[in-house]
């Protein structure tokens, strides 16, 4: 028996990088599939802009699996790692660099992540549902969590995705149509979620996004403002704990938490995302990016702690200010060090 393995790989595309794969076909197989089975695999990456053409071969190191529900027959999706050919970490892995602020105290955190993954589907250069016919649809208002033709579209799309998401095993806990249409948001992660699978898996998900969108002739832009004005834009709001948040008493170490990152903004911005400025500018939901706030139910505010937190004493805090196109590994990382005091 065969096995067709999907290699998912994070390019080096500045200022934002892009998520590629290509596929390899195992033959003969007849043993168990763990990530032994899906051997280290070379690529050119002088067309992911990753090596020069004088020096091209990077390397793909399988770091996690799942089932592909894109194929029939054995087939696998291949989260990798990108690698130098003297086998160090490439310096666009930065998934490396959250691996060793796991081994740092990230791991004894035992820290739980989910995100909240917007985006906006668009059909050649339009947003899905911006009629051709005029410039704009009815202003904002209607569209999010709304139902019917006339307020969502791209329903199928969305239906199609978290069918394969949940075939696929990857912790995808809801979705929802967002604030301006053709927008939509998918969360990603949750309890007993660490904060390297909860990224895995959330790149995962946005690899299965583009590929079932490729089924529609409609793509997924993860641009934090798609459309310019008075339109919203799209994050990637960031849900955080670790055990002590998560302990009696847990309400006042969230606090301190976000005095830490009160201190640290300017690190954070710079691994939130590019564009993020031009949709924080506190005209839409979360206050501008030149200042930090925190507040219990505050969607206003850089990180808003849910009501509910307040209440039980204890839970987890919601960074608000993630953009939508910005790597979970990065985001992550920026929490952890920040959060645990492990920055240099």
């Amino acid at each position: 028996m065969a096995l067709i393995a999907e290699y998912i790989w994070v390019d080096g595309t500045a200022p934002t990088a892009l998520v590629r794969s290509k596929t390899k076909v195992i033959p003969g197989f007849d043993g168990e599939v763990n990530l032994e089975a899906f051997p280290a695999w070379a690529f050119d990456g002088s067309s992911t802009n990753q090596a020069e053409g004088a020096d091209s071969d990077c390397i793909l190191r399988p770091v996690r699996f799942v089932p592909d529900p894109t194929r029939n027959g054995n087939a696998w999706l291949v989260m990798c790692e990108v690698h130098s050919p003297d086998g160090s970490p490439h310096p666009s892995n930065k998934r490396a660099a959250l691996r060793r602020i796991m081994d740092a105290g990230g791991a004894a955190a035992d820290a739980w992540v989910a995100y909240e993954q917007e985006y906006t589907f668009f059909e050649g250069s339009r947003p899905l549902g911006f009629p051709a016919e005029r410039r704009f649809p009815a202003a904002q208002g209607p569209y999010y969590c709304g139902v019917g033709s006339d307020e969502v579209y791209g329903r199928e799309i969305v239906e199609a995705h978290l069918q394969v998401c949940l075939e696929a095993g990857i912790a995808l806990t809801g979705i929802n149509a967002e604030v301006m249409p053709g927008q939509w948001e998918f969360q990603c992660g949750g309890p007993n979620v660490d904060p390297l699978e909860a990224s895995d898996h959330l790149w995962l998900a946005r690899w299965l996004l583009y590929r079932v969108g490729e089924d529609y002739g409609v793509s997924a832009t993860l641009d934090p403002k798609p459309v310019p004005g008075d339109w919203n834009g799209a994050g990637m709001h960031t849900n955080f704990s670790t055990a002590a948040m998560r302990a009696a008493g847990g309400d006042k170490v969230i606090e301190q938490a976000c005095i830490a990152l009160g201190e640290r903004t300017d690190e954070h911005f710079a691994m939130y995302g590019a564009g993020n400025e031009a949709r924080l500018t506190g005209h839409h939901e979360t206050c501008s990016y030149r200042e930090f706030r925190y507040g219990v139910a505050d969607r206003t505010a850089s990180i808003r702690i849910p009501r509910m937190v307040a209440t039980d004493g204890k839970g987890y805090l919601e960074d608000r200010r993630p953009a939508a196109n910005a790597d979970p590994y990065l985001v992550v990382s920026a929490l952890l060090m920040t959060i645990l005091g492990l920055w240099d």
